[in-house]
């Protein structure tokens, strides 16, 4: 394919009317807002004329009685504001329209030869479907690059819809999203981008706003490929799915589904008012590349129990003189409800010293990355709530930091550094889906500036994103450790392979998800791996009754609903 670079794209919009979705409307800006854009034709379903020949008792006859609640809950209760209506009028005023009126088929739509001779006037490089139903024929080849449709499900499990609730209804922890180039097979077309989102098991409408508002920025992406030259980005992967179908929810299956969502939210409430997560340090005494293996060794030493309280998690270090590893990571208190960065010397005998504190804001701190470039050592923790990245220098001994450079002037969570292809590279996520969005910036010297890479987010799934310890070199290959947060936070660590990282992409597949450590005390999640020499620090998580934190989860859960109650009057 052609690789140079594009000047402009001509785009086109398929709708039943001016009025879009939120969702829709968010990502058309989106799109537009790319240099070199250009919107040509507006294509509008003609709406043909009312029946009034059928009588009352044909209306009720032919009403779809079986899905009647399911029809009032959308209608009357469920409002995801990703599903709000929003006027475009004022931004389609300018611009061309070609109102068609397809033949029906089957279920499909066909448009006639005079209305695609209309549409190929304006010569558009992309469709975009907000509207219309399944679509068939010659138009799906008539753009440049295709007609671009997203699917709101992972179209291997769950073809059709509606969006989000088959999910909750068979209790799947993730929900996929889906931006395709159709084809002839319903829901089975060419993937151009994918993701993975948390279900929300708990509320229908977050997963719904949550899903559709973040894939919906994928066009906008694939657009900027587009426009740099990467022609590949719209061949795709042909799905090959031969998933079910889904509908509507009959009556019987969404009263089921009522109960479950019910349920869901009694849990969902009483998560975090008893048990608590206390997360603790544990050493493997092989290479981090060994934890690539099938399968993996887990012989884990875990460190002794924290202070009541308290945990340790995110660790890192460095070897000291006598080839031992010395340890920084997040010392967290539940009386204070934040976190600082502290020192710690694991041994064998696995009797301790009293860990020194090390870096304190009195803001919360966590995940003191280190690394070690030309011979000095550095740190970079993560401080979201400065809003900031900063580097600092340590000694060799990790008993002190001094601040050396701002990295970024964004929040970042769980900020990782590498260098890879001539440049520096940093990984991280940012609210609010700090699972799931990674966000990736590169500069040419490690003390900055850093810039964002030009597809942020360059990947989104809760599965593999949010970074979990040292990126590291296995048979001339990088690979990144990320958090699988899809069932639990911190549920065990996928290690991803690097296929293609620079400026203008990046693409990893998993090659391995390892932990939690079964059969030991902390087994209940596995966030964190980090090389150290011939040694790997892990942590491990475990659930514990703390009566104090009980009474602060409590007094937080009722200022959180107060405060959504009040916004919502």
């Amino acid at each position: 394919m052609d690789s140079r670079q594009r000047k402009e794209l001509r785009i086109g919009i398929l709708c039943n009317g001016p009025v879009l979705q939120h969702w829709q409307a968010e990502c058309l800006r989106h799109v537009l807002a790319v240099p070199g854009v250009e919107l040509v034709v507006v294509i509008e379903r003609a709406q043909p004329a009312a029946d009034g020949t059928k009588g009352m008792l044909e209306r009720a006859w032919t009403h779809p009685w079986r899905s009647v609640l399911y029809r009032q809950y959308r209608d009357r209760w469920s409002r995801p504001k990703a599903m709000l209506p929003e006027d475009l009028a004022p931004l389609f005023s300018n611009v061309p329209l070609v109102r068609v009126c397809p033949r029906v088929e089957k279920g499909a739509e066909w448009f006639s030869a005079h209305d695609l001779d209309s549409i190929r006037e304006f010569r558009p490089d992309v469709l975009f479907r907000f509207g219309f139903n399944i679509l068939r024929g010659e138009l799906l080849t008539l753009p440049t690059y295709g007609v671009w449709s997203y699917h709101h499900g992972d179209e291997m499990r769950f073809r059709g819809g509606p969006p989000g609730l088959w999910e909750i209804f068979f209790g799947v922890p993730v929900t996929g999203a889906v931006l395709q180039r159709l084809t002839e097979r319903l829901d089975a077309g060419a993937v151009l981008k994918k993701g993975w989102f948390a279900t929300v098991d708990h509320s229908h409408k977050e997963t719904i706003d949550t899903v559709l508002m973040h894939s919906g920025v994928w066009a906008a992406q694939l657009v900027r490929s587009l426009l740099a030259g990467d022609n590949q980005v719209v061949v795709g992967t042909v799905s090959r799915t031969e998933a079910k179908v889904h509908r509507y929810p009959g009556n019987v299956d969404f009263v089921r589904f009522l109960l479950r969502l019910a349920r869901n939210k009694y849990r969902f409430h009483r998560q975090g008012l008893k048990l608590h997560e206390e997360w603790n340090i544990g050493v493997l005494y092989q290479p981090i590349q060994e934890l690539l293996k099938d399968p993996p060794d887990l012989n884990v030493r875990w460190l002794p129990a924290p202070g009541q309280g308290t945990y340790r998690a995110d660790p890192f270090g460095v070897l000291d003189r006598q080839g031992s590893p010395l340890v920084l990571y997040e010392k967290y208190d539940y009386a204070t409800g934040i976190g600082e960065i502290s020192r710690i010397r694991p041994k064998r005998d696995n009797v301790l010293k009293r860990s020194r504190t090390i870096l304190s804001t009195g803001t919360h701190l966590s995940y003191p990355f280190v690394l070690q470039h030309e011979g000095r050592t550095f740190v970079v923790p993560e401080a979201s709530s400065t809003g900031k990245v900063t580097l600092f220098e340590s000694d060799p001994e990790l008993t002190e930091l001094r601040e050396i450079a701002t990295l970024l002037e964004e929040a970042l969570y769980d900020p990782t550094l590498v260098a890879f292809g001539g440049r520096w590279w940093m990984f991280g996520t940012k609210a609010p889906l700090t699972n799931a969005e990674l966000f990736l910036y590169h500069a040419d010297s490690l003390f900055g500036p850093f810039e964002p890479h030009m597809l942020n987010p360059v990947k989104c799934d809760v599965r593999s994103s949010r970074p979990a310890g040292t990126p590291f070199w296995h048979d001339g290959q990088l690979h990144r450790p990320a958090q699988d947060s899809s069932t639990t936070y911190g549920s065990r660590v996928a290690i991803n392979r690097i296929l293609r990282m620079d400026k203008t992409a990046f693409e990893e597949e998993t090659v391995k998800f390892v932990g939690p450590v079964g059969g030991t005390v902390y087994d209940k999640g596995f966030h964190t791996i980090s090389a150290v020499g011939p040694f790997t620090l892990v942590d491990g998580k475990r659930m514990v009754h703390l009566k104090n934190a009980a009474r602060r989860a409590t007094k937080m859960k009722m200022e959180r609903l107060l405060q959504r109650d009040r916004s919502a009057s």
